[in-house]
């Protein structure tokens, strides 16, 4: 398997795999710029990606326990050790990052001192956690725990939760998505896709089967959810209503969608196919990878696709 690939802002593709290599990838070529091997292997089918800060650092949640950040040209400047397996790291603008687990406890790092960041504070949100930590505005983050979506509030020295939403339609495995207008999702393992206020009331539900992508939340409000019955569904965050449906395929789909500015949606299944659809759904590419891909995609700024299989491979698909 490999965690979901990052584009950096000069191009350079980040990619890992379970085996705990981390790889800079040259975007034309797809050669190694550069490897860091954190000799930790694990993590099993969490899919995680790293966050390339405004200075260049990447910081890498690696399949131990712990997040690793390293320079852009390779280098380990720290490391830090986590009570879980590391999701992805999140960030609003770099001098404050917070790192969720899979023991559910989030973690906010104070990077004002980059060579030796300090821990600002933890909190426990839960029992067990898959999703990472999604960013809003005002100092509010969103998570999942066990069948829950979480808001918590950065309140500098130390962290509350703000409320805890559970609407026991099974256990959460994605994150949250998230809104322009502060709306926040919550996908499960049961039959619907829920969405609360930013005061943590309910807003509206909407029938889909189980699902382990979350979603994709555009600046238009509308949200990209796919699930198992190898569907993309599109609500409008502001009342649930569906917009749109895509049935492209008969597969399950793990990985998150991706959409370009075109509304063209991208998408990796679990028999193993890339597969892209333009904003009507007629199909613009289905590519037979070779493997279940679990990993979120990426599109880089001349709109190529990076996907990762299971097998090992990373593809770009122009």
């Amino acid at each position: 398997m490999t965690p979901g690939p990052v584009v950096g802002p000069d191009g350079t593709i980040y990619a890992a795999s379970n085996a705990g290599v981390l790889h800079a990838l040259n975007p034309t070529t797809g050669a190694d710029r550069w490897t860091y091997d954190s000799g930790q292997t694990g993590g099993g089918d969490l899919s995680v990606s790293p966050l390339i800060l405004p200075d260049g650092t990447v910081l890498w949640p690696t399949p131990g326990r712990g997040v690793v950040a390293v320079s852009s040209a390779g280098q380990v400047i720290w490391s830090q050790k986590t009570p879980g397996h590391p999701t992805s790291p999140a960030s609003l603008d770099g001098r404050r990052v917070y790192v969720g687990d899979t023991s559910a406890v989030v973690t906010a790092i104070d990077m004002a001192g980059h060579d030796s960041p300090t821990r600002a504070w933890t909190i426990q949100v839960g029992t067990v956690s898959t999703g990472s930590v999604v960013v809003g505005d005002g100092g509010r983050l969103y998570t999942t725990a066990d069948s829950a979506l979480i808001a918590i509030d950065d309140q500098g020295p130390q962290a509350r939760i703000a409320w805890r939403a559970d609407p026991g339609d099974g256990i959460s495995e994605v994150s949250a998505g998230l809104a322009a207008d502060g709306t926040a999702l919550l996908g499960t393992n049961g039959s619907q896709e829920w969405a609360y206020r930013f005061d943590g009331k309910p807003l509206w539900h909407a029938p889909r089967m189980i699902t382990c992508s979350s979603p994709s939340v555009t600046d238009t409000g509308l949200a990209y959810v796919a699930d198992h019955s190898g569907t993309v569904h599109v609500f409008r965050t502001s009342d649930g209503t569906e917009a749109t449906t895509y049935q492209a395929t008969q597969a399950q789909i793990w990985s998150a969608t991706v959409i370009d500015a075109h509304y063209r949606v991208y998408f990796g299944t679990q028999s193993g196919h890339a597969v892209g659809l333009d904003a009507s759904g007629a199909p613009l590419f289905d590519i037979d990878l070779g493997a279940p891909v679990d990993s979120y995609p990426a599109l880089t700024a001349d709109a190529n696709l990076i996907i990762g299989a299971r097998n090992g491979t990373l593809s770009a698909i122009g």
